[in-house]
C-alpha cells in the first residue's frame, strides 16, 4: 500500500531523514517509536509532501510520486486525498459544530452532495461514539471528543491509509484510551495505519510491526514481540529501557 525509496530529508545542514526504505502492506497496522528528533514526524509527514522530501520516492496504491523530479500538483493532491492525517494538535475549525467539521472535506473536496455528506457524516461520528455530541462546537468538547471528531474527519474522505502522529500527546492521561479505543477498532476493520506513537500497550497489542528510529535512520524492525522483548540493536535496547515502565 505503501512504499518509501530512498527518502532523504535535511533542514539546512542538518539532515533529518538519511535515506529511508519502508514499505507498509494493506491493512496492516505499523507503529514508529523512537526518541525525540528521530525524524519520525518528519517521515510520516514526507508520505503525503507536507515535508518535501529532498531526495527520494513515494508511492501509495498506484500513485507515486518522485522528490527529484518536477511534482505535479495532481500527483501530491492524488496522494493526499488516498491518505487520512490525524496530527497531535486538532485542528478543527472553532466555529462549525463536530458534524459541520466533518462535513466540511467531502463536500469541498470531494463534491459530494450535502444531503450524502450529512449522512455519512452522522454514521461516522456515531461510530466514534459521538452521535450525542455532533452539534456541539470544538470548544464544548473534551481533548479526547476532539481527536476523535478529527479521525472522524480524515475517515470521511475515504482514505486508503491513515497517518496519526502522535495522536494522544496533547491529551490528558485519562482522555488517552478513547482515542486508542478507536484505533484500535479502525485496526480490527482493516484500516491500514502508520501511527507515530510513544503508546507502548497499544503498539504492544494492536501493530503489526514496530519500527524503531534514531538519528534519521531505521535502527531495527520487527514484530511487537520481537521488538519489546527480544530487540538485537544496542540503540533500541536502550530506549526501551527508559520506557520499560510501560512495557
Amino acid at each position: 500500500m505503501i512504499k518509501l525509496e530512498n527518502i532523504s530529508k535535511r533542514f539546512d545542514d542538518n539532515p533529518v531523514l538519511k535515506g529511508i526504505d519502508m514499505r507498509v502492506n494493506k491493512s496492516e497496522v505499523v507503529v514508529i517509536m523512537g526518541p525525540s528528533g528521530s525524524g519520525k514526524s518528519t517521515l510520516l509527514r514526507c508520505i503525503t509532501f507536507l515535508e518535501e522530501p529532498n531526495a527520494g520516492v513515494v508511492s501509495l496504491g498506484g500513485n507515486k510520486v518522485e522528490a527529484s523530479h518536477e511534482k505535479r500538483k495532481t500527483d501530491i493532491r492524488l496522494l493526499r486525498q488516498n491518505t487520512g492525517f490525524v496530527f497531535q494538535q486538532f485542528n478543527l475549525f472553532p466555529h462549525k459544530t463536530a458534524l459541520e467539521n466533518v462535513m466540511e472535506g467531502p463536500i469541498v473536496i470531494k463534491k459530494m452532495d450535502r444531503h450524502k455528506a450529512k449522512e455519512l457524516a452522522v454514521s461516522l461520528l456515531d461510530k466514534v461514539g459521538l452521535a450525542n455530541r455532533m452539534d456541539h462546537y470544538p470548544a464544548q468538547l473534551s481533548g479526547g471528543q476532539q481527536q476523535r471528531v478529527a479521525i472522524t474527519r480524515a475517515l470521511s474522505m475515504e482514505p486508503k491509509v491513515m497517518l496519526y502522529d502522535e495522536p494522544t500527546s496533547a491529551l490528558d492521561p485519562e482522555l488517552v484510551r478513547e482515542v486508542l479505543q478507536v484505533m484500535k477498532d479502525l485496526a480490527k476493520e482493516g484500516m491500514t495505519m502508520v501511527v507515530v506513537t510513544h503508546e507502548v500497550a497499544f503498539a504492544r497489542d494492536v501493530a503489526d510491526r514496530v519500527i524503531f528510529m534514531d538519528d534519521g535512520v531505521i535502527v531495527e524492525e520487527g514484530s511487537p514481540q520481537e521488538i519489546f522483548f527480544n530487540p538485537k540493536e544496542e540503540r533500541t535496547k536502550h530506549f526501551l529501557q527508559d520506557v520499560s515502565e510501560e512495557v
